[in-house]
C-alpha cells in the first residue's frame, strides 16, 4: 500500500482554504460542507491506517483514541488560547470565560455558554464529533461487515434527510444543533470508511484530479447561487465521494507539483485550526503583534528551533501527518 496519497493532501488544503475565505466575509455559505468532506476524509483514513489493527486487537480503542487526542490536540490548544486573547478584548475577563478556556482546551465544548459553545474557536465543533465518530469507529464500526456499514450509513442518511425537512441543516457549532449533527458527522464518517473498505486505494470510477480539485469551490459557488435545503445530503451522498476517488489516483507529474500537494496537506489542519482566532485578533492593533509572534515561533520551531513554550506543536520539519 502507497504510503501516503497527496492528491488527498492537496484535496484536503483546498478543503480548508474554502472554510477560511468564508470566515474572512465571502457570503459563499455552503462552505461548511468543506467540514463533510473533512469528516469523510478522517473515516477513509482511519480506515486505512489503523483498522486492521483494530479488528486485529493489536491496536485497542483507548490506545487508537489518545492517539487522535495527541494528533489533534496542539493546534487546536493553540488556536483555542488565540481565541482567548481575543475574548479577553471583547469581553474583558470572567470565570465563565475561564472556564471555557479550560473545557475547550481539552477539546470539550463550553456547555455552560449554551449560546456559543465553542465561543473561542468555532471550527472546534468538528474536531468533538470527529473524535466522537473515531470513538464508534474503534468500539464497533471496525468490526462491522461491508453491509452493516452500508446499513449504518443508509440509517444515517435517513435520520439527516428528515432532519432537513424538519429543522434545517445542522450546523455544529451551535448549542441546538448538538445531537442533530450526529447523523451528519455520521454519514460522512462512514462512507469514508465504507469506500476503503470496498475499493482501498484503487477507486471504481476514474475521477480527474483537475475535477475534484475545483468540484468543492464550484459546489460551493453554486449552493451560493441557487439555495436548496438537500445540497448538503447530495454533496455528501454524491459529490464527496467522487472528490475522494480523485484525490486516491491523483498523480502528479513533476515534483513541483507533488510538493506543493504535499504543502497543501500539512497547512490544512493548522490553518482549519488557527484561522478563525486569528481573523478574531485581527480587530485589535496588539493582535497583530500576537499573530506575529505566533508566526515566529511556528517558524522557529518548522525550521529546527527548539522553542520549549511550543514543544507542544506537532508542525516540524519534514512532517506532514494525515490529520
Amino acid at each position: 500500500m502507497q504510503q501516503r496519497l497527496p492528491g488527498l493532501d492537496a484535496l484536503r488544503g483546498i478543503a480548508a482554504v474554502v472554510v477560511v475565505l468564508f470566515h474572512l466575509g465571502l457570503p459563499i455559505h455552503g462552505a461548511h460542507l468543506a467540514v463533510d468532506f473533512f469528516v469523510m476524509l478522517s473515516g477513509f483514513v482511519m480506515a486505512r491506517t489503523y483498522e486492521q489493527r483494530l479488528q486485529e486487537g493489536s491496536l485497542g480503542a483507548g490506545a487508537f483514541l489518545r492517539a487522535r487526542y495527541k494528533r489533534l490536540w496542539g493546534w487546536m490548544a493553540l488556536g483555542t488560547t488565540m481565541g482567548l486573547l481575543a475574548a479577553l478584548g471583547e469581553y474583558g475577563w470572567s470565570g465563565d470565560l475561564g472556564l471555557a478556556w479550560l473545557l475547550m482546551l481539552a477539546m470539550v465544548p463550553a456547555l455552560h455558554l449554551p449560546a456559543t459553545p465553542y465561543l473561542l474557536n468555532l471550527p472546534l465543533w468538528s474536531i468533538v464529533y470527529e473524535l466522537v465518530a473515531n470513538a464508534a469507529h474503534a468500539l464497533g464500526l471496525a468490526r462491522l461487515g461491508k453491509a452493516g456499514l452500508a446499513g449504518a450509513a443508509l440509517a444515517c442518511a435517513l435520520a439527516l434527510a428528515a432532519i432537513i425537512a424538519t429543522a434545517g441543516f445542522p450546523r455544529g457549532g451551535f448549542a441546538e444543533y448538538h445531537w442533530l449533527v450526529l447523523p451528519r458527522i455520521g454519514l460522512a464518517y462512514v462512507l469514508g470508511v465504507l469506500c476503503y473498505r470496498l475499493w482501498g486505494d484503487a477507486p471504481p470510477v476514474a475521477v480527474p484530479f483537475t475535477l475534484a480539485a475545483m468540484a468543492l469551490p464550484a459546489y460551493v459557488v453554486a449552493v451560493w447561487l441557487v439555495p436548496w435545503d438537500f445540497a448538503p445530503l447530495a454533496f455528501v451522498l454524491l459529490l464527496a465521494p467522487l472528490m475522494l476517488f480523485g484525490g486516491m489516483q491523483a498523480r502528479f507529474a513533476s515534483p513541483r507539483a507533488l510538493e506543493l500537494a504535499g504543502l497543501l496537506g500539512a497547512v490544512s489542519f493548522p490553518l482549519y485550526a488557527l484561522h478563525y482566532p486569528a481573523i478574531r485578533l485581527l480587530r485589535f492593533d496588539w493582535g497583530w503583534a500576537v499573530l506575529a509572534a505566533v508566526g515566529a515561533a511556528i517558524w522557529w520551531r518548522y525550521r529546527g528551533g527548539r522553542l520549549p513554550a511550543f514543544a507542544l506543536l506537532p508542525f516540524k520539519r519534514g512532517s506532514v501527518a494525515y490529520r
